[in-house]
């Protein structure tokens, strides 16, 4: 009977979180607690923030309706290309901080970037356009949760991040992508939809969390189902940056030709700054270390897990 009243309660509770008036809301399927808790410290980040610097005088995040945001030249762009250079002789010499393909051969990870390629990665969030990108999404400080790095090689499978899915992340976080090499259609540009696509995609049935419901094919559901098909792609140089909210309908691509290197950052509202809060976790070897996980329930809770790890959250 305990089963059964758990297994009732699970679907129900999963209906809940697939109906429009819930994703609508939070744009994500977490449970209640956890998108209450995110919701409340990001209000929480925001006041302290105005308490410290006054009021905010930004327009709108593009985040807050749309899925991506372009920034261009954030970082150097001799940089950019010298540290995708340095990927290629670390995996030229196996080094161990590489993680070689899985089966489907569609990425080869970096561990500890930060370490294992360089610290002035940092800068990249020192840029002013990208400082106020962030700042119009947050209202707030903000800390860098974890950083990963991966190249994306030419592959005709697909698999996990290589289907059409939305993650579920608590609200008031995103990613930043930092392009080390040309991305382009052609190159492995990663597929966006914006909100008003996602949000008739899940009307329709399609929310592409699970392995079991991802599809390649969202252009065969969009005819089935009478809806629009018009994923969007950014065309970067290296040291360009994509703001992303991983909670839209997206999509990795695998590269035609060539490469796409990148540096991935996920952040969270934040009661000081990201230097700040570097210092106080143990500097940026530290921060490096800390692996792609399941976010914590409390958002205030910022202990490092001392742990390496690969790029395993990818897009």
């Amino acid at each position: 009977m305990p089963a059964l009243l758990s297994t009732l309660t699970n679907s129900v509770l999963n209906r809940i979180r697939r109906s429009p008036l819930y994703y609508e809301r939070y744009n994500n399927t977490c449970d209640f607690t956890t998108n209450r808790t995110y919701t409340r410290y990001a209000r929480e980040c925001r006041a302290a923030y105005e308490r410290e610097h006054g009021t905010v005088d930004l327009p709108e995040s593009p985040l807050w309706y749309n899925t991506s945001t372009l920034i261009r030249g954030a970082f150097p762009a001799d940089k950019a290309r010298a540290y995708s250079d340095k990927i290629g002789t670390l995996i030229e010499r196996k080094d161990p901080c590489i993680i070689p393909p899985k089966e489907d051969g569609l990425a080869i990870g970096i561990r500890e970037p930060l370490i294992n390629l360089g610290n002035d990665l940092l800068d990249t969030l020192r840029a002013p356009d990208v400082q106020r990108n962030l700042l119009a999404f947050f209202r707030s400080h903000y800390r860098i949760e974890w950083i990963v790095s991966y190249r994306s090689l030419p592959s005709k499978n697909a698999a996990g991040s290589w289907l059409w899915h939305s993650d579920t992340f608590p609200p008031h976080t995103c990613k930043l992508f930092l392009h080390l090499t040309k991305t382009t259609a052609e190159t492995g540009a990663m597929e966006v939809m914006n909100r008003e696509d996602t949000m008739a995609y899940r009307r329709a049935g399609y929310f592409g969390q699970f392995q079991s419901e991802r599809t390649a094919d969202l252009e065969g559901f969009a005819r089935t189902h009478g809806l629009q098909y018009r994923p969007h792609h950014f065309d970067a140089e290296p040291g360009d940056v994509t703001l992303f909210d991983m909670n839209f309908l997206h999509r990795a691509v695998a590269p035609q030709a060539g490469i796409r290197d990148v540096v991935v950052f996920l952040f969270l509202p934040n009661m000081v700054s990201w230097e700040k809060q570097l210092e106080l976790d143990g500097g940026f070897a530290a921060r490096s270390k800390r692996t792609p996980s399941p976010l914590q329930k409390d958002p205030g809770v910022t202990t490092i897990v001392q742990t390496s790890g690969g790029a395993s959250m990818m897009a």
